[in-house]
Formats: C-alpha cells, structure tokens, sequence
C-alpha cells in the first residue's frame, strides 16, 4: 500500500502549486483509530450497503487517483453547513467527513471533485504540516491558501471534468442547489472585475477566494498536458501556471497580509540601522542621509526626536535594543518557520548601507 501511495505522492508533486511549500511534520504522525472511534459515534460510516450512491462516488474518485481503497474511510454527518474535511494523522490512511448539507446541493459527479480535494490534502501531507498546527501567523494563513490550490488540482483529476469541479464550486460557495443556478462561469468569474482594489480583508482565513479558486481550476485545466489526458506534467508548463494564480492570490487574497509582513520587516531594519547609528555616539551628516535614502526624512524626524527624548548613551543604546527586540519577535509570530532566514536577509541588506 505504501509503494502505492508513494506512486501517487511522486505525481501529485508534479502538480503542487509552488506557493504550497509547509513541510509536512513527521514527529506528529499518529493513528486514526481514537477520531475514527469519536466518528464512529456520531456520524454514519459510507459504505456500499448502506450509502451506495456516495461510496460508488468515492470508489471512483480513488481508482482514477490511484489510491488503495484501504486508505479511506468516510463518514456523512448532520448538519446544514456546506463542509467536507480530511482527518489525515498519518501517511498512510485517512478519514474524509461530508455535511448532509454539502450531500443534499451537490451532484454525484460534483460529490467527486470534493472528494478529490479532500482526499488531495492527504496525499499531500498537509495535515502533517502540523507544527504549526495552532498557529495563527499570517505566515502559516498564506501557506493554508496555498494548499487549497492543490488539493483543487488533484479535485479536478479526480473528477475528470473542469464543469462539475466549477459547479461544486459555485454552489459550495452560494449554498445554492441546481434550481437556481445558472452554469456560465465567464458570468461567475467576472465577478473579479468589480474587486479590482480589494484584498480579502481577513488575513487568518484558511482559504483563497472561491472565485480566485475557479479562476486558478480553469487556468490549470487549460494546460496542454491536462488536455491531452496525459499525467506527464513538465515543471516549465506547471511552473508557468503557478506565476499566473500567484499574481492572482497575491492581489485578491494575501496582499494585506504581505503589506503586513514587509511592515514588520522594514520596521526591523529601521532599528538595525539605529542601532549601528548609536554605535559611536553620533548621528552624524552621513549616516543621515542613509537612513533618509532607506525610510525617508518624516521617520528621519522621528528617529532624531527619539533619540533627543533619551537621557543618556546609555539609556539610547538600551531603548533602542528594546524596539529591536520588540520587532524580531513581533516578525517572528508571523514568520515562525522562515524568521531565521528573513533575518539574514535584513542584516545583510541594512548592513551594505554602513560599510
């Protein structure tokens, strides 16, 4: 099973979007017996007999993916949200969970996409990407919007049609079943052009915009190799893709996010540079002008006024070593797995202003 699943891996990572880099955590892995138990409880386990229209859509999604049928179990819960999850404590097995909501708007073959998405998370490890499991940084938000890229690539093979994989879309996202929906995704998708200047303004949310989403779906599926039906992606061609959806995400979905970012690195080199100021005691002519070229003349005024405001030598080298600190550990709540190397970065850069 394993030599099986390493086969589809070994695929699926020639389609990844380049912005899903989180590691997966190999010290977290453990069974999914105690979760498949709790499930076992209080949802219905998919099986032929007694769900057959489901558990023949699952059957299908993981005989085009490849995957063994042993590692998945599903289960159907009661609720009225529109939700589907994967519960993956290892690499080798997992537990996908559908709302009776999600079943009751979606059609068979709609079911198939978001399985596939589901079951995309697994084969990429991302609920092992764990380490940062509770974590809220605007670092790990960023990469949770990229893994749902993925996951949706490997929906659309799953389900072998960009039309069913776009309405599952649509009516995940407007909660609304084939009655009232019209399918014209140039309409639907149009929608963009009327946020042109906005930003998905809450930075911790866990998934791109569904619009961004179909856009990223469409774009993927209009590749020569997915048409062809072949499974032989070249990184050039996949490569070329992802700079395209980045564009697209950076603008409609991390934009605010990176603004923060970059404000938090910035503000650290502006201590870095004032401590190499209050180095000799003088904040001479010279060094001045860098600091203006760097953050211009109103932060220039600041700086000058902070540093007039303090009492002694001593008290500016110590204050000032106190906003540094303050600004690495505010840039490392956000950056927690690349704050070493943003800092060299920074150091580096601040650094080649005061030779």
């Amino acid at each position: 099973m394993k030599n099986e699943l390493s086969a589809v891996r070994d695929f699926a990572q020639t389609v990844r979007y380049s912005g899903d880099s989180l590691a997966a955590d190999e010290a977290v892995k453990r069974s999914n017996d105690q979760m498949e138990s709790y499930f076992s409880l209080n949802s219905m386990l998919v099986s032929p007999l007694v769900t057959p229209i489901i558990h023949k859509s699952i059957g299908k999604v993981i005989k085009r993916l490849g995957i063994p049928e042993t590692s998945i179990k599903a289960f159907v819960y009661a609720s009225p949200e529109i939700q589907a999850e994967c519960h993956a404590g290892n690499d080798v097995d997992c537990i996908i969970r559908l709302s009776s909501g999600l079943i009751d708007i979606l059609e068979n073959k709609e079911i198939e996409f978001v399985i596939g998405h589901e079951i995309g998370h697994f084969i990429y490890g991302h609920g092992l990407a764990s380490a940062y499991s509770d974590n809220k940084s605007l670092e790990f938000s960023i990469q949770k919007r990229a893994q749902e890229i993925s996951a949706d690539r490997i929906g659309l093979l799953a389900s072998e049609s960009l039309d069913n994989s776009i309405r599952a879309m649509m009516k995940t996202m407007s909660g609304l079943s084939t009655k009232y929906l019209k399918f014209d995704i140039g309409a639907f998708l149009s929608q963009l052009s009327n946020n042109k200047n906005i930003s998905q303004l809450d930075v911790n949310s866990s998934h791109p915009s569904m619009i961004v989403r179909c856009r990223a779906l469409l774009w993927f599926s209009m590749s020569e190799t997915f048409k062809s039906g072949k499974r032989d992606y070249q990184h050039k061609e996949v490569d070329k893709l992802n700079k395209r959806i980045k564009t697209d995400i950076d603008k409609f979905d991390d934009s605010i996010a990176r603004d923060k970012i970059e404000d938090l690195k910035r503000n650290i080199a502006l201590w870095l540079c004032a401590e190499k100021i209050v180095e000799d005691g003088a904040f001479d002519n010279h060094e001045q002008k860098i600091f203006q070229d760097m953050f211009g003349q109103d932060m220039l005024k600041k700086l000058k006024n902070f540093l007039s405001s303090q009492d002694s030598a001593t008290s500016i080298g110590k204050s000032v070593s106190e906003k540094l600190e303050i600004a690495r550990i505010d840039l490392q709540n956000e950056l927690p797995s690349t704050f070493e190397n943003e800092m060299e970065q920074i150091e580096k850069a601040v650094s080649s202003n005061f030779v």
